[in-house]
């Protein structure tokens, strides 16, 4: 065999083995992902989040937080992202009066917000059987221990639930949530009927 075709051979292998490999962990990942349900009983509403994660009033943060329990993702969130995954609001009001009060503005029907490098950023509309609401990705800042504050570096992802008096924002610190875990808690999202 030539040097030319153990180079393409090799090439070919290589390339092979590489897409396996990630084919097999992105099936791995997926399978691995546990769900269990999020009820907030004051508020009436649910949703699922991942079996590693934690939702709790945080007096230090004087918010409700989401955190991960697991090892492996303490290690990934503490160091830039505050140990938060993300931050839970909830606003006595409805969707629009909400999203103007939160400095959003509106041309015709849609929702747009400012972030770190655009002016103008477009929400996306997002609705479920109880519920109507919007969903954006922004370009945020993350503070990181060793190495200080970064502007840009952060994606911070905010949806947004309604049922026209109580709108449920969720709003992550800095990493936007894998895409399967994303459609998962908008999928699973109720408001809770009295």
């Amino acid at each position: 065999m030539t040097i030319k075709k153990k180079l393409y051979k090799l090439i070919f292998l290589f390339g092979l083995t590489l897409t396996s490999s990630l084919i097999c962990q992105t099936t791995l990942f997926g399978q691995k992902i546990e769900y269990k349900h999020y009820t907030n009983l004051t508020n009436k509403f649910s949703f699922d989040i991942p079996k590693t994660w934690k939702i709790y009033y945080s007096k230090k943060q004087e918010s409700i937080i989401c955190i991960p329990t697991n090892p492996k993702e303490k290690e990934e969130y503490e160091d830039c992202l505050e140990g938060i995954i993300f931050r839970l609001e909830i606003y006595k009001s409805g969707l629009d009066s909400t999203l103007l009060n939160e400095n959003y503005y509106k041309v015709d029907n849609d929702y747009y917000t400012t972030d770190r490098i655009h002016d103008s950023v477009k929400t996306k509309p997002i609705k479920g059987k109880t519920w109507k609401g919007i969903y954006h990705n922004n370009v945020c800042g993350i503070s990181c221990k060793e190495n200080g504050f970064h502007a840009g570096a952060g994606e911070c992802e905010f949806l947004y639930f309604s049922n026209g008096s109580t709108t449920v924002c969720i709003n992550t610190n800095g990493q936007a949530f894998d895409d399967k875990i994303l459609e998962t808690i908008i999928r699973t999202f109720r408001f809770i009927k009295s």
